[in-house]
């Protein structure tokens, strides 16, 4: 049986990995975001369990959930860059274009890297269900 956990208990794990994150971003001698430092932190302590996914769930379900939410300071931002923005605009939409192809194409990359390494999970997925009215159509011409 799982324990549930409340929700102040949750916010309070999360936010210490938050703090956590913080701390690192300070201390390291390169930039990196304290929001990409604590995503890993996240998935190395449920990794190794040292935070259970109960402890995270409803919290983190919560926040996944209103992700749109979000995005509104950076939309602002964005509004607030418009001339800079529309002063390059072939350059950023390219840019933008590039980027999400190479995002894709390094994704399905590693994708199939991470297949190679664990042919189990490969070879247990259940094959495609045929399509029963095209072998219905097949074994009325014979």
């Amino acid at each position: 049986m799982k324990k549930t956990y409340s929700i102040m208990y949750q916010s309070v794990v999360i936010g210490a990995i938050i703090l956590i994150s913080k701390v690192i971003e300070l201390l390291v001698p390169f930039t990196m975001p304290s929001s990409v430092i604590g995503l890993v932190l996240l998935f190395v302590a449920l990794c190794l369990k040292i935070v259970k996914l109960e402890q995270v769930e409803k919290v983190g379900d919560a926040l996944v959930d209103n992700i749109g939410l979000f995005f509104v300071p950076a939309g602002i931002s964005v509004i607030n860059s418009f001339e800079l923005l529309k002063a390059n605009f072939v350059l950023d939409i390219l840019l933008i274009f590039i980027s999400t192809v190479l995002l894709l194409l390094g994704t399905g990359w590693v994708t199939q890297l991470l297949l190679k390494f664990n042919p189990k999970k490969a070879a247990t997925k259940e094959p495609a269900t045929p399509n029963l009215l095209a072998n219905q159509t097949i074994k009325e011409v014979h």
